[in-house]
């Protein structure tokens, strides 16, 4: 029972870092402290990452970073890379921007701040490959209850070589604010006894436009080696429901294929199996998946996760809802605007008391206001409708195109 539980911890938090874990509540029957590693060196010229923690009993759901280790990276041609930890994120990130490269065998060495050493075993670059294409389709499965755009890949290896890979994606989208707001709103000389008080108006530049990045969570992967061609047909990435609010104005996908090895791609593998709760819960799983991270004391001691060297191509597409012949998704917030009359200060009309509505809103649920009317007319809206740096940033990407 002691592994079982042990695997169930690692998997909470390892899936937790990839940011794809549900809770689930249940209480730990025994429970171990073990380092968890979690880094892919790639062949792209950049600061590489290893990621640091401990197991954490299921009670606890939050991650156990492991602080003030030394960790570095050493090829079997004479390279030493250090790595030093990031105040914000935690993560141990190389001192210098460099690149796994062919016929060179890498190690990941790490001593832990009570002084114990880990190693890996070594790991070398497997091949490139070129993703043919990245393309999206319409899709309408009413038995799988989807209508909406599906991204999908292609990718084919002539030699036979790479026969593993995995995908993540960064998603990107425009933001239009229905309703920009070119004031800032502030409420002065409130007097409770008679309900009066003053809103400042202060002239802005509307925030119409922003873009939101994110990240893919979880473990995509496929493989070839039981197919008769080695290549990889309309592997589904991405879908987008036809009501999904990102594709509202534009959209684009950067999507990142990823060559394993034979030992990392099965490492994946299993983890994602077990990733959920009924598979993590079930009699027949394993209590231990075995990376290829060991300590140099205790060969016998557990260590949880894997450090692999992986080659890497990507392609960035852009796409419109109009590009399919879809209505336009809803925004991401319901974005009814109010009017309402400071000079309306009861109920007994049968309507709301519009100046106690304007304070409410505008104090605690951080309306703006979209427009001043004359006679002391308020049109307001939520805040992400008004102003969309309130969820996101007006900061456009480099690579940005419209």
């Amino acid at each position: 029972m002691k592994t079982k539980i042990l695997y169930i911890a690692f998997v909470s938090i390892f899936f937790f870092q990839m940011g794809c874990t549900e809770p689930y509540e249940i209480e730990t029957v025994d429970y171990e402290n073990v380092l968890v590693v979690e880094s892919t060196i790639t062949d792209e010229v950049k600061p590489q990452i290893v990621k640091l923690s401990r197991t954490s009993s299921l009670e606890n759901t939050d991650v156990l970073t492991e602080n003030n280790a030394t960790v570095t990276v050493v090829g079997d041609n004479g390279d030493n890379y250090s790595f030093s930890q990031d105040s914000e994120t935690g993560f141990y990130v190389s001192d210098q921007s460099f690149r796994a490269v062919p016929n060179t065998s890498y190690t990941l060495n790490i001593i832990t701040q009570d002084g114990k050493h880990y190693n890996s075993s070594e790991v070398t670059l497997p091949p490139t490959v070129e993703m043919d294409e990245v393309y999206t389709e319409r899709i309408v499965d009413p038995t799988k209850d989807k209508d909406g755009v599906q991204v999908l890949v292609n990718t084919e290896d002539p030699t036979g070589n790479a026969k593993y890979f995995r995908y993540e994606y960064e998603e990107t989208y425009k933001i239009t604010a229905p309703y920009p707001s070119p004031y800032t709103a502030e409420i002065i000389n409130f007097n409770g006894e008679f309900y009066t008080f003053d809103v400042i108006l202060t002239p802005r530049e509307p925030e119409i436009i922003c873009y939101t990045t994110e990240y893919s969570t979880g473990i995509d992967q496929t493989s070839t080696t039981e197919l008769n061609e080695n290549r990889v047909v309309r592997f589904p990435v991405k879908y987008l429901s036809k009501l999904d609010a990102k594709m509202q104005t534009r959209y684009s996908i950067l999507v990142k294929q990823y060559v394993q090895s034979v030992e990392a791609y099965t490492f994946y593998k299993i983890v994602n199996e077990l990733g959920s709760v009924g598979s993590l819960l079930s009699q027949g799983q394993p209590g231990y998946v075995a990376g290829n991270m060991v300590s140099e004391a205790n060969p016998g001691e557990k260590v949880l996760g894997f450090f692999e060297a992986s080659s890497m191509t990507s392609k960035r597409i852009y796409f419109n809802y109009e590009d399919f012949g879809l209505e336009k998704p809803p925004y991401f917030v319901d974005c009814d605007v109010l009017v309402l009359d400071y000079r309306d200060n009861t109920v007994l009309d049968n309507d709301p008391n519009d100046r106690e509505s304007i304070y409410t809103y505008l104090k605690y649920f951080g309306y703006q206001v979209v427009q001043h009317g004359p006679w002391f007319q308020y049109t307001i809206a939520k805040q992400e409708c008004a102003v969309c740096t309130s969820f996101s940033s007006n900061i456009r990407p480099d690579f940005w195109e419209d």
